[in-house]
């Protein structure tokens, strides 16, 4: 189950709309359809998210009285840390790592893989996560591997992440070494 999954659940169970979950939490209704397709995900620690449990949990509780806060905010924020089961400062700190070695811009890897170079800079600031992380590192990876790879002499490639020169040499190898890099504490 994903993080707008859940929130779907969520909003059926509390029979609400997302207007008035919008007017529940304080978000606007444009940020609860974002979450609600999974074009987004709030940050755990940030108001969005606090906002957001806050007005689910007081909606459920009209519906069903012995659901507690904790439980609606920790199941969702299991859902959003899911990803890879990684640390996201560490990821945040490869990728930039990954794109300052390639010398990848923000504009550059936004129009490779369909988003805008804003939403990447708040990717790389940590204001925003991808809502499907793992098909965001492996867009990364693919592009990577696939693309950039003949930019960097293949010594340089294996000693970052840490793997024989022959990976260098096939593309979806070389993909899977640099998806398991991102993804690794």
């Amino acid at each position: 189950m994903t993080f707008h999954d859940k929130l779907n659940d969520y909003i059926l169970q509390a029979r609400c709309s997302s207007k008035e979950l919008a007017l529940a939490s304080g978000l606007s209704e444009g940020t609860i359809s974002r979450y609600r397709k999974g074009y987004r995900v709030p940050n755990v620690r940030g108001a969005h998210f606090a906002g957001l449990t806050k007005g689910l949990y007081e909606l459920l509780s009209k519906r069903d009285p012995g659901i507690s806060r904790e439980e609606v905010t920790e199941s969702l924020k299991k859902l959003i840390d899911k990803g890879y089961g990684i640390d996201y400062d560490t990821f945040i700190e490869k990728l930039k790592q990954l794109l300052r070695s390639f010398e990848i811009s923000n504009n550059e890897l936004g129009r490779r893989l369909n988003y805008d170079p804003s939403y990447i800079s708040r990717i790389l600031s940590g204001q925003r996560r991808p809502a499907d992380i793992r098909k965001f590192t492996a867009n990364v990876a693919h592009y990577i591997a696939h693309q950039k790879a003949d930019e960097l002499e293949p010594s340089v490639i294996c000693k970052g992440l840490g793997c024989d020169d022959q990976v260098v040499n096939d593309p979806d190898r070389l993909q899977e070494e640099v998806e398991k890099w991102l993804s690794s504490k």
